[in-house]
């Protein structure tokens, strides 16, 4: 391998490092304010719904794939929805065939009308999220200029010494940063859900 393979390889685990720690604040950010989805899963045998919570990730199995995904504020909403538009694309689809995915959508559209549930779209999620994100990027930059991370820092060093003494692994300064800024964003999210 020489160099210029070498610079690749290494941005490339960079940038799904970065994927992974997007993804990370993401979902911090969904359980923060609470938030559950209403999921269209294509299978082997066609199209289903279902309901998870933010950081639920076990709904999918080997051989689905999330087509699309609504956001409501609570899981017994999202439950409720996704049962009610189970039932109705069961109905509309009794005599055969595979519902299509612009059905599942409708359905899952039409049951939180009838509920008024407010669905929110994966895309609009993603960009409240990432505001807040970037107050919790800012607010650490503005901290590290001036020299103030010193007791974020002392924290690192305390979790070190405890994970140490307790024999337990101890993480990098880097991926306790990023559980760090997760912690803070659920923080924020959360305040903010009741403000």
């Amino acid at each position: 391998m020489n160099a210029a393979e070498d610079a690749d390889s290494a941005a490339v685990l960079g940038l799904q490092r970065d994927a992974r720690g997007q993804a990370a604040l993401l979902a911090a950010y969904r359980e923060g304010t609470g938030l559950a989805a209403v999921a269209v899963i294509r299978t082997h045998a066609g199209i289903r719904i279902a309901a998870c919570a933010a950081n639920d990730d076990g709904f999918s199995c080997a051989g689905e794939q999330i087509e699309t995904r609504w956001w409501c504020r609570r899981r017994s909403d999202a439950e409720a929805v996704a049962a009610a538009a189970t039932a109705r694309l069961q109905r509309r689809h009794a005599g055969g065939g595979q519902p299509a995915l612009a059905a599942a959508n409708e359905s899952i559209a039409s049951a939180a009308r009838q509920r008024n549930v407010a669905l929110f779209a994966e895309e609009e999620v993603s960009a409240q999220a990432m505001a807040i994100i970037a107050r919790v990027e800012e607010e650490l930059e503005r901290l590290r200029q001036s020299g103030d991370l010193k007791s974020v820092n002392r924290s690192y060093r305390a979790y070190r010494l405890e994970a140490a003494a307790r024999g337990e692994r101890v993480l990098r300064y880097a991926d306790w940063m990023s559980k760090y800024k997760q912690k803070l964003v659920r923080e924020l999210a959360a305040a903010l859900r009741y403000a």
